[in-house]
């Protein structure tokens, strides 16, 4: 059921041209390194039956998704330090080859699943979020009905806060806070910040986001 409920998800998403300032992936160059998954990041990891759900921003730019194939970079700092706070609450994930089919041990996802363009820093439009969360971040959620979903910076913890109809949080006091917030689905949201270099040199350091990581893991502990 749950593999036939995500196969129409992605389905609609290769089929969406709603937001006016993105390319679906599969408009980009001729299709052949989009992929059969929700989004590009999914590509990494997609178990449908996972209990940690982590929602980022965006994937990037056209130019980015055409350089690297539609494969996220190993070699970036900010995919390296994601595998090590996976793995300091238990969850190990391995790198992304070429050969990687969308499952593994969590469910990756973006806020927005379409490609941006003017580089990986290029502003993005509030309403690409409003429109992805209706058609399609609520349903993964839904879909995969994890124990745990990760916001992956303010954005993307605003974006499954608005997906399912809930008010905004101030993000730093959401950080803070030993709980997350309880999703209608049963799903329990966390705020952590970025961890990419920016992020971790101006904001949170990766010790101070290792300690914001532990409370989630006390909470997949309790709820066992």
């Amino acid at each position: 059921m749950k593999e036939s409920t995500y196969r129409e998800i992605v389905l609609a998403r290769k089929n969406c041209r709603i937001c006016s300032g993105l390319k679906n992936p599969g408009d980009v160059a001729g299709g052949q390194f989009d992929c059969d998954e929700i989004g590009a990041w999914t590509r990494w990891q997609g178990n449908l039956d996972a209990d940690v759900m982590v929602v980022g921003q965006d994937w990037g730019d056209v130019d980015h998704f055409v350089q690297f194939r539609g494969i996220d970079p190993m070699n970036g700092r900010s995919n390296r330090t994601l595998m090590h706070l996976l793995s300091s609450i238990g969850r190990p994930i391995e790198p992304i080859t070429e050969m990687s089919k969308g499952r593994g041990t969590v469910f990756l996802t973006n806020a927005i699943l379409c490609l941006k363009g003017g580089g990986m820093q290029a502003p993005v439009d509030p309403g690409w979020f409003q429109t992805c969360g209706t058609k399609f971040l609520r349903r993964q959620v839904e879909i995969v009905s994890p124990k745990v979903v990760i916001g992956l910076g303010q954005r993307a913890f605003d974006a499954v806060l608005f997906s399912f109809g809930l008010r905004r949080l101030p993000f730093r006091a959401a950080v803070d806070a030993p709980r997350g917030v309880l999703l209608p689905t049963g799903s329990e949201l966390f705020a952590v910040y970025h961890c990419s270099p920016r992020i971790l040199n101006t904001h949170r350091n990766l010790p101070q986001q290792l300690l914001d990581w532990q409370r989630i893991q006390r909470f997949i502990e309790r709820a066992k």
